[in-house]
């Protein structure tokens, strides 16, 4: 019970420790191994509230400290970094750093302190102190900096102030040797001039990293004279006061010095056009030796052959970035090859037009003609990116003796094209980016030099055309160490699997976002055993089928690290794709599959991790509908079925031959059977009949023998089987009647097979010709026995009388001889 009560006692303990440390909720604390990391940024507070014990970082910026007094601090002895910044200090009295002593970072930039702010001994007690801003503050106001302050900091290694026009530092910098790193910050408003004696009170010291931020008015020659170990200068300037011609002529003061960096950025004038170096600029450079030179955004517009030819010192040059200026597409490149040291070059985002005083520079490229460049031996990283190449990039040659391994050519506002062309000379190349450059047309043999390459960049290249078809299916045929590409916004709605079929085995990520894509499977994903990343957002796809995410986990099986990205998909969460929606809830192949997006059936978007929450239920609906869509389905379809099937079988000849299993006796019933219309039934029943029955002859007809019970078709075959031929009684409106046609045409089917080939016998009552009957009728009109009635418009009665003997005695004769299996020649009406 003791030993619990202990635990209980300890966690309480602990919680509190916590929890009154932090009574405002903006608060927030990170476990950083065994140390604190605490961040109370943006959170109005007034004044410094209890913290852990063990904070080793503490983030106060955006706050309401307007002073800093004893005991201002709690006691914190692990603390290294304080982050004042944006506070609205104006006052730090004496003690106020007690409970902090081993603070090695101090940021104090961004309040209201100026000179009369600080207690002499404000930092004595900060022995560890080595990293101090105080920049963007108030000293401007009264021109002085808190010299005596600063003289107690023996061991600070990095210090940020603000300057200010007239500045002139003292010997109240002598104690602080150790400082190594200055920054120096003047205001935009108000430009600062350096003269020569400004800096002379930093002379005791070994600064070897210098920064100037602001607005410059004007620098005299030697006012860098002073930094005698210096080996990184940063001059970078907001206003239109001076050009890149004034501050070069402020390197003087360094003379014969070897610098690791040189960065001069932003200086130009207003309106400019473009300025040139000339001889005397590369005069200032060629004093120092520097190894990387960065001239970014001083509206540099050329470089004189002069110029270069005159600086000798440009072989120190390593690392060169002449980015965003107005240099040429193609005059630059071609002078590179005079800085024998480069090994890294950017001359990206250069505008559309360049000038050179009032004489706008023309690209020297000519469509349709070799050109040749060579470049530094040593060259390894050329951007280029948003220059401006103009033409057909075709028949280019690059000087073989060079390294080059990653280039940049992205995004040329002048819109080049790659067609037909080949690039040669470039055998080292691991990296290209050739994104917006047309190459709808390409040569199949257009990186057949580059077997080195390794990442491809081809966005916006109208490359949709090119990848579905065969004709292209060898376009990176022999890049066999080719393992990231990104062919993105390409309008792709297909692409041959043979496309990539030399890099099944070093495929890692393959970028196709922002295309066309409706499905997966035309990817043919199964054969890249090394894809791990696979982009295909903002596509067309709706859902996966189920061999295409099987193909996908195959992949997670080979690479735990396999991801593709789905998002910007018209994604749909509905019943038909119920298997998909079920494989994304359990699958890990899905970058951020919670955050992705889908239409649902109601109408609008949601979040597939929230949809994902109540899956069960909607997938229990689903499966609901299913069976009831199912069944309405079945029902109707058997439904049809029966109709359609009773209709056929009724209606259609050949199923009842077909399905009819015929009578083989030769003992029959009846001599005739009688088929006749309803018009005629009465010439039946009067005459033809009464005649049978003096003849002793037996007859079949509807009336008389079709059982009531049965269908009229069956009762008809029946009929058929049991008598030995049949009488059709036709007229006029014999033909017109669907029964009797059926009949028709069910008897010519039926009986004409082997044996009672001649079992019919047609009575004409009319002049009806054989072109009027059905056509198996008119098949077998040779071998059916025709007979007509004589006409009853006949008014010589003795005539009459005489063609109805003549017409029952052929009759009688056709019967019996039928009916003693006599054979019978074929009659003609002509005979009669």
């Amino acid at each position: 019970m003791d030993d619990n009560s202990h635990v209980l006692t300890f966690c309480l303990m602990w919680v509190l420790r916590y929890s009154a440390a932090f009574p405002q909720s903006c608060c927030r604390v990170i476990r950083v191994q065994t140390l604190s990391h605490v961040t109370c940024s943006g959170c109005r507070l007034q004044v410094v509230q209890t913290l852990p014990l063990d904070t080793a970082f503490l983030n106060f910026r955006d706050n309401k400290l307007y002073s800093l007094h004893r005991n201002s601090f709690p006691e914190l002895p692990q603390l290294k970094t304080l982050n004042l910044q944006f506070n609205h200090l104006a006052y730090i009295s004496s003690g106020a750093f007690d409970n902090i002593p081993n603070i090695e970072d101090l940021d104090l930039s961004n309040n209201n302190l100026d000179h009369y702010s600080f207690d002499l001994d404000i930092f004595e007690p900060l022995r560890n102190l080595k990293t101090l801003r105080l920049h963007k503050n108030k000293f401007y106001l009264q021109k002085v900096y808190p010299e005596k302050v600063l003289s107690t900091t023996t061991n600070l290694h990095s210090l940020s102030l603000d300057v200010f026009d007239g500045l002139l530092f003292n010997d109240g910098f002598l104690n602080t040797t150790q400082i190594q790193i200055l920054e120096l910050f003047s205001s935009k408003r108000a430009p600062v001039s350096f003269f020569d004696h400004s800096c002379n009170g930093l002379r005791s010291l070994n600064i070897t990293e210098l920064s100037i931020v602001g607005s410059f008015r004007n620098i005299e020659r030697n006012f860098l004279s002073p930094f005698r170990v210096l080996r990184t200068l940063q001059l970078k300037t907001y206003s239109f006061y001076m050009d890149i011609h004034d501050v070069l002529s402020g390197l003087y003061g360094l003379r014969g010095k070897v610098l690791d960096s040189l960065t001069i950025t932003k200086f130009r004038r207003k309106l400019s056009q473009g300025l040139k170096i000339d001889k005397t600029d590369t005069g200032y450079l060629n004093l120092i030796c520097v190894k990387k030179l960065s001239l970014v955004d001083n509206d540099i517009g050329d470089i004189s052959t002069e110029a270069l030819v005159s600086w000798s010192n440009r072989t120190c040059i390593e690392y060169l970035d002449v980015s965003r200026n107005r240099l040429s597409s193609s005059g630059f490149p071609i002078s590179l090859v005079l800085f024998s040291s480069l090994t890294h070059v950017d001359c990206g985002y250069t505008p559309s037009e360049t000038f050179v005083g009032r004489r706008m520079e023309r690209n020297i490229f000519l469509p349709g003609a070799k050109r040749t460049f060579f470049l530094p031996r040593n060259l390894v990283y050329m951007n280029m990116t948003h220059h401006q190449i103009t033409g057909p990039l075709i028949n280019i040659e690059v000087g073989e003796d060079n390294s080059l391994e990653v280039l940049d050519v992205s995004y040329s506002g002048r819109y080049p094209t790659c067609s037909h062309g080949v690039v040669k000379g470039l055998s080292h190349l691991k990296e290209l980016d050739m994104s917006s450059i047309d190459c709808s047309d390409p040569n199949p043999e257009m990186f057949a030099e580059f077997r080195n390459l390794s990442r491809l960049t081809a966005r916006q290249c109208k490359l949709g055309k090119v990848f579905s078809s065969n004709a292209n299916s060898t376009l990176f045929k022999g890049l066999y160490n080719l393992s990231f590409v990104d062919i993105s916004l390409n309008n792709i709605d297909s692409l041959n699997p043979n496309v990539f079929s030399d890099q099944r085995e070093s495929l890692r990520s393959l970028g196709l976002a922002g295309n066309q894509m409706y499905h997966v499977g035309s990817l043919n994903l199964s054969t890249y055993i090394r894809l791990e990343v696979l982009d295909l957002s903002h596509n067309q796809i709706s859902a996966l089928t189920e061999s295409e995410y099987l193909t996908l986990d195959k992949l997670k099986s080979k690479s735990e690290k396999f991801l593709i990205s789905l998002f910007g998909n018209p994604l749909v969460c509905s019943c038909e794709h119920l298997d998909f929606i079920s494989w994304i809830k359990t699958t890990e192949v899905i970058y951020q599959k919670h955050a992705l997006t889908c239409s649902i059936p109601t109408g609008g978007q949601v979040k597939i991790g929230e949809f994902l929450k109540s899956f069960d239920e909607f997938e229990g609906r689903c499966v609901s509908q299913t069976w009831l869509a199912i069944s309405i389905t079945l029902i109707f379809v058997f439904f049809v079925f029966g109709i359609l099937s009773r209709e056929a079988w009724k209606r259609s000849v050949y199923l009842r031959v077909m399905c009819r299993q015929p009578l083989h006796n030769t003992d029959y019933t009846y001599d005739i059977y009688i088929c006749y219309c309803d018009e005629d039934s009465s010439w039946v029943a009067k005459t033809f009949i009464p005649w049978l029955d003096e003849q002793e002859l037996e007859y079949s007809f509807e009336d008389k023998s079709f059982d009531p019970g049965r269908g009229i078709a069956d009762n008809i075959m029946d009929a058929l089987d049991c008598s030995r031929q049949t009488v059709f009684v036709v007229s006029c409106a014999f033909l017109e009647r669907e029964w009797t046609k059926f009949t028709l045409n069910l008897t010519s089917f039926y009986s004409f097979r082997q044996g009672r080939e001649d079992m019919n016998i047609i009575i004409l009552m009319n002049d009806i010709e054989r072109s009027e009957f059905p056509r198996p009728v008119r098949k077998n009109w040779e071998i059916i026995r025709r007979l007509r009635w004589p006409n009853e418009s006949n008014t010589n009665q003795e005539e009459h009388y005489a063609a109805k003997r003549k017409f029952w005695k052929r009759l009688l004769k056709i019967i019996k001889r039928r009916n003693s299996q006599s054979p019978v020649p074929s009659l003609s009406e002509s005979s009669l």
